[in-house]
């Protein structure tokens, strides 16, 4: 996995949004003070990746101080491909919410990958990067600086060390717990088996179940013989049973037979009602026929008369209509030429008196505009007035504009220089605030660097007085280690024995020397671990001093230079503002004075004489408005006195033309002379068309009546023939069926009726043969044959004695049935048991031991020394690759040696090495471990944390030449250090600083 850009924003010490690009980094440096949040970047990391980091386990903690929401995104490589994962947590009072994505670059183009859900996501990062959390924190950040301790420490320490790094502790402690579980859990049951041994009835008694498996024979042979004899009692029981039924079935028929007989009587009567109702159903045809051609005969007979009488009316009614009409037409001669005389008098009077409305008409509109042009007079003569009030007010003006500028004056060309200067000067002020700005800061600067400058020196004196301290407590220890060495070995040898250091005879004990005591062993060793403890706090400090010192050095010089650009820029204003005022006495305020003064007299000069031109133009346009306006008025009044003159012509036309209307129309109106031969006309001709409409209309019925009359004569005829003919066809039928008008009214039946009739006549045939058929076929069934109550009582008691005996002996087989399987059940049960109880026992004493051996250090000595002799191997690879092939690591008496093939393979201990040595070695010790963990895993990247703070200068170039090393390799490597100088040996540099706001990321 390679990351190509990390995002972060709200996360810890990042509040604002920062940004890291590692495509074109190969090897860098992650520097800053501490606190800064360096480490805080490889958390960002494991948050986007797995959504979790190893310090601290809840977002809210992670959470920037202020901020409300926490996001982090990265963009990264595994094989080819790119993928993109974001991740944010927004606080809210109850629930936070939370947001995940995981993009997959394809053609280009980033596309969700898989479901965006956290489990999901979580699980498809593990399968792409080929590690889970626990492995990546361990395989991409390696710890140097625990090799570092590793290398040098006791055999013990070291195995704690790797087992910690491994994260053995954890899995040894899962297992040995997971083995003691599993143990109690089959002892729990290996006890259960042996309780359910005890349950069960283990005494079998064998001759018992012989005798059962004889009578269980036996029974199993009688049992079919009993259930025959069952068979046969209950066959015949149920014939003797069949027997006695047909005998009260025959009773019984026989004597429905007789009460049905009872009935034949009523439906031989009932036969006849039935054929006589069907005779006159079959006439109903032809008795409706004569019965409606009698009433047919009847009507018409009667629409005859209607229809004579109604003639005789229509008649009458005609000839007084065609009187009427006749005297209507001599009327309408008459008036008409009187009504056309009126109608040519109303035409003419029409003429004129369109005429009149028109002059009217034009009268009303000259007087409208005579109105308008009288308010046209009155506004020309207010604007001659306001026209000639404007022109005394401009004047006015113009004189005071005069006025004022005889007493004002230009600014001139010392306004101009004023003008050019301000921005200058407004320039040369910031300049000045912000030298002395610098100024200030300046000595502050030098004021901490002489107080950390002090810092330094008596920190250079506690580490000096820790390290001496250190080698002294040192040279106590081991004098005291040697001391109880030689102790030990001379209580091991005896006289005699060859001496393991000189290879000498070990002699009497009185006559070597006397060895001193060699004291406290823990309280030296409780001694050396203060003083060390001791000389490392002293380390960090100067560490921590001199990255101060440089820190302060530089900033010093860095405002001095930055100083001095101002000062020199603040000397090339100097020389400008001197150049155009032509002195280079004055002062910045006087000259603002000097300009407001200027710039205010000069604001009026040209205010004063703005508003002279303006008046000037303005008396101009007021004198041609006034000119206008008069010349406007005069326009106004003549156009008045022609409109007086017209309106006079017009009313004298007016008045000729009413006198020849009046003449016309007799002193009446138009209107109601012409309302008057309208409605005359309206009733001549309403009248003649009453007549006209009264006269068809009588003339129509009469029309109507006469064919009424023939049409009801022709019908009565019809009738009276169809009468006579059905009449003769009634009396045939009649008599050909025996039958009266009166008896065939009486044999009128309904339908329903008849249909009840002949399913009662049918039920009765039916019931009689199936009553008669039954009889016959029982009495040929029972023959002479006879049966009672008391012969089926002894049948069903041999049934109930066969049943008992079949009921008894197959009990008695069941019982002795379920006692033999149960028997067998019980014995299988017990092998069974005692088979698993076996396998139990052998489960819990594997399980034991294991849980034992996992308690002691045997099993994980065992584990961790062959686990360390590979990581030796793998570290060799790689420490061969950063000495260039010179020294290889050995792993001999449970000590480290280093074989320098420079030196024709010497070997020599890790406590000997140098300090770039050192480094080189405990950084292939980590490189080892990262390739053992990832498990095939491909690594384009790591993180070297720790380690770095204790190195000389001579060191940190040893150092720098070995990661360069490490960079060509193929990998993203980064360092994080606090150490300036590292950073600046490896060249690029990601600076974190911390700032009020929150920490920034710096590219260099």
């Amino acid at each position: 996995m390679r990351p190509l850009e990390l995002t972060l924003e709200g996360f810890t010490s990042f509040r604002n949004q920062a940004k890291i690009n590692f495509e074109k980094l190969e090897l860098f440096a992650i520097t800053g003070p501490t606190g800064a949040g360096k480490s805080s970047l490889l958390d960002a990391m494991t948050l986007a990746l797995y959504g979790k980091v190893a310090r601290k386990t809840q977002p809210k903690e992670l959470l920037s101080q202020g901020s409300l929401k926490l996001q982090v995104s990265l963009r990264f490589l595994v094989n080819q491909t790119e993928y993109l994962v974001f991740r944010s947590w927004s606080y809210r009072t109850k629930t936070p919410q939370v947001t995940f994505k995981l993009e997959k670059q394809i053609n280009g183009d980033f596309q969700p990958f898989g479901e965006q859900k956290e489990a999901e996501i979580n699980a498809i990062i593990e399968k792409v990067l080929g590690m889970n959390f626990e492995t990546f924190t361990k395989v991409i950040l390696l710890p140097q600086g625990q090799f570092d301790e590793f290398l040098k420490g006791k055999s013990t320490d070291r195995r704690k060390i790797l087992s910690s790094l491994v994260g053995y502790e954890r899995i040894f402690e899962n297992m040995c717990s997971q083995a003691g579980t599993r143990a109690n859990i089959i002892k729990g049951e290996y006890n259960a088996i042996q309780e359910q041994l005890k349950n069960l009835d283990l005494s079998l008694d064998i001759e018992l179940n012989s005798q059962r498996r004889d009578r269980s024979q036996f029974l199993a042979e009688e049992l079919p013989r009993l259930h025959e004899t069952v068979i046969k009692t209950q066959t015949a029981l149920a014939a003797e049973k069949g027997l006695l039924q047909r005998l009260r079935d025959l009773a019984n028929w026989q004597q429905q037979l007789e009460e049905l007989n009872k009935e034949t009587p009523k439906i031989s009567e009932l036969k006849q009602q039935l054929e006589q109702a069907r005779v006159g159903d079959r006439l109903s045809a032809t008795w409706t026929s004569v019965n409606s051609a009698r009433h047919r005969y009847d009507k018409t007979r009667s629409d005859v008369e209607i229809a004579a009488k109604a003639l005789v009316e229509k008649e009458s009614a005609f000839k007084i209509q065609e009187d009427n009409f006749q005297k209507t037409q001599a009327y309408e001669a008459e008036i008409t030429p009187q009504l056309k005389q009126r109608e040519e008098a109303l035409n003419a009077a029409k003429i004129y008196e369109e005429q009149h409305r028109k002059i009217q008409e034009e009268v009303k509109r000259l007087e409208k505009i005579l109105i308008e042009k009288n308010q046209l007079i009155t506004e020309a003569d207010k604007a001659v007035k306001k026209a000639e009030a404007e022109l005394n007010q401009k004047i006015q003006i113009l004189t005071r504009a005069n006025n004022e500028l005889s007493q004002s004056s230009p600014g001139g060309t010392r306004l101009e220089q004023l003008n050019q200067v301000t921005p200058l000067l407004i320039k040369w002020q910031e300049i000045q605030k912000q030298v002395e700005s610098d100024r200030t800061k300046l000595q502050q600067i030098t004021q901490e660097l002489d107080t950390a400058e002090f810092n330094y020196q008596s920190v250079i004196l506690n580490f000096q007085k820790s390290e001496a301290e250190c080698n002294q407590s040192r040279v106590a220890l081991d004098t005291a280690r040697q001391k109880n060495y030689a102790a030990a070995l001379r209580a091991l040898l005896h006289t005699g024995d060859d001496c393991l250091v000189c290879g000498g005879i070990y002699p009497e004990a009185h006559l070597l020397p006397q060895l001193e005591s060699s004291g406290d062993i823990k309280t030296l060793e409780k001694r050396d671990r203060a003083a060390e403890q001791n000389r490392q706090k002293s380390t960090e400090a100067k560490t921590q001093a001199e990255t101060t010192r440089e820190h302060l050095k530089k900033q010093q010089t860095e405002y001095q230079k930055i100083l001095a650009e101002k000062e020199a820029e603040l000397e090339a204003e100097t020389e400008q503002i001197v150049v155009i005022l032509n002195t280079d006495k004055w002062e910045v305020k006087a000259l603002e004075q000097e300009r407001q003064s200027l710039h205010k007299s000069n604001t009026n000069y040209q205010n004063f004489l703005i508003l002279k031109e303006k008046a000037e133009a303005e008396i101009k346009a007021s004198e041609l408005n006034l000119n206008f306006v008069k010349t406007k008025l005069l326009d106004t009044q003549t156009q008045h006195q022609d409109l007086t003159t017209e309106i006079n012509h017009k009313t004298t036309q007016t008045q000729e033309i009413l006198d020849t209307i009046s003449q016309l129309t007799g002193s009446d109106s138009y209107e109601n002379l012409f309302q008057k031969l309208e409605e005359d006309k309206r009733d001549l001709k309403h009248r003649i068309q009453h007549e006209n409409q009264c006269y068809q209309t009588a003339r129509d019925e009469f029309r109507q009546a006469q064919q009424s009359d023939v049409k009801a004569k022709e019908d009565f005829d019809s009738a009276s023939a169809e009468k006579e003919r059905l009449e003769a066809e009634w009396h045939t039928s009649l008599l050909s069926a025996n039958f009266t008008e009166q008896i065939f009214q009486q044999s009128k039946v309904p339908p329903e009726l008849q249909k009840q009739w002949q399913h009662k006549i049918d039920d009765y045939n039916t019931n009689k043969i199936q009553l008669e058929t039954n009889i016959n076929r029982e009495t040929d069934a029972i023959g002479d044959r006879t049966t009672n109550a008391e012969i089926i009582a002894q049948y069903e008691k041999s049934v109930a004695d066969a049943g008992e005996q079949y009921k008894q002996a197959q009990d008695e087989y069941n019982d002795l049935k379920l006692l033999i399987a149960k028997a067998e059940e019980q014995r299988e049960q017990v092998e069974k048991l005692q088979a698993q109880l076996s396998t139990k026992q052998q489960e819990l004493e594997i399980y034991q031991i294991l849980s034992k051996e996992l308690k002691s250090d045997r099993f994980q000595d065992y584990i961790l020394q062959h686990f360390e002799r590979e990581l030796v191997e793998q570290a060799t690879v790689f420490l061969l690759e950063l000495t260039e092939q010179r020294y290889a690591l050995k792993y001999e008496n449970k000590e480290y040696r280093v074989e320098d093939n420079w030196s024709c393979g010497e070997t020599r201990r890790v406590q000997t090495l140098s300090g770039g040595e050192t480094f080189a070695t405990s950084l292939s010790l980590a490189l080892a471990l990262s390739e053992k963990l990832s498990r095939g895993a491909k690594l384009g990247s790591l993180f070297i944390d720790e380690g770095f703070g204790t190195l000389d200068a001579e060191t940190l170039q040893s150092v720098s030449s070995i990661l360069q090393s490490l960079g060509q390799q193929e990998k993203l490597v980064g360092v994080i250090t606090h150490v300036p100088a590292l950073g600046e040996e490896l060249g690029t540099q990601i600076k974190v600083e911390k700032f009020p706001e929150g920490s920034r990321i710096i590219m260099a």
